[in-house]
């Protein structure tokens, strides 16, 4: 008996420490809740990623352009005739362009839409039989831009343009004396054009600007431009 009770008492032992040594792993279970703040989770952080690419759906450049340009204008009426002719002008500036969506798509895609707004610093000279009348101009292009193919693009849109200062500061002609510091040419040009981008940034464009405004109440004539430009656009956003 006290063998058999003996015996007894060493298995219990010898199973309860087998018992302890061994480690039972038991599945994870998850509960409903923590299931649904998972999935919520998950939700916002794709809701979050989707609206970051609509964000990012447009293309923003900025950089530098110069230009040559050719400058049009008629005798002021009033004057008789001045032999008012055009001459050569230069611009110089800073453009910046928002393109939207992607370069490749649809063929009527919004990728195949942008804006370019310009901040320009031009002179103008007009040639004259008495002497040369020399313009030094700020302009404002805003330009709607239509993509063609993916690297050329027609535009067209209003050029907001004024005088900041004129010499000679008289003009004589005539026995009459014009004071040239009265011409403050506030214009809203008209202007169409094309342009070219390359991958790399450089551009290259084309426009003509038509004049709307009389240069002066004392210098009635209108003012128009050809111009040529190049320029090299650096990517800010894409």
């Amino acid at each position: 008996m006290k063998k058999t009770l003996l015996c007894a008492i060493v298995a219990i032992t010898t199973f309860c420490a087998q018992a302890q040594m061994v480690r039972i792993e038991e599945p994870e279970i998850q509960s409903a809740d923590s299931i649904k703040i998972e999935e919520k989770i998950k939700s916002t952080d794709f809701a979050e990623q989707e609206v970051f690419e609509i964000y990012r759906d447009y293309v923003l450049s900025i950089g530098p352009k110069v230009g040559a340009s050719y400058v049009m204008a008629g005798d002021p009426d009033g004057m008789g005739d001045l032999g008012m002719s055009g001459n050569i002008g230069f611009s110089a500036g800073v453009a910046a362009n928002l393109r939207f969506a992607r370069p490749e798509g649809d063929p009527l895609g919004t990728e195949r839409f942008g804006v370019q707004v310009e901040a320009l610093y031009s002179m103008r000279t007009l040639k004259n039989d008495v002497e040369d009348l020399k313009l030094n101009c700020f302009e404002i292009p805003v330009l709607f831009q239509w993509y063609a193919l993916p690297a050329l693009c027609v535009e067209a849109g209003p050029t907001f343009t004024g005088v900041l200062s004129a010499s000679p500061d008289n003009l004589k002609y005539n026995n009459t004396v014009y004071q040239t510091s009265e011409i403050k040419g506030y214009d809203v040009m008209l202007t169409i054009g094309a342009e070219y981008k390359a991958k790399n940034g450089f551009t290259a464009g084309i426009r003509y600007n038509m004049g709307n405004s009389e240069l002066a109440d004392n210098f009635k004539t209108k003012v128009s431009s050809l111009s040529v430009s190049i320029g090299w656009m650096f990517t800010l956003v894409k």
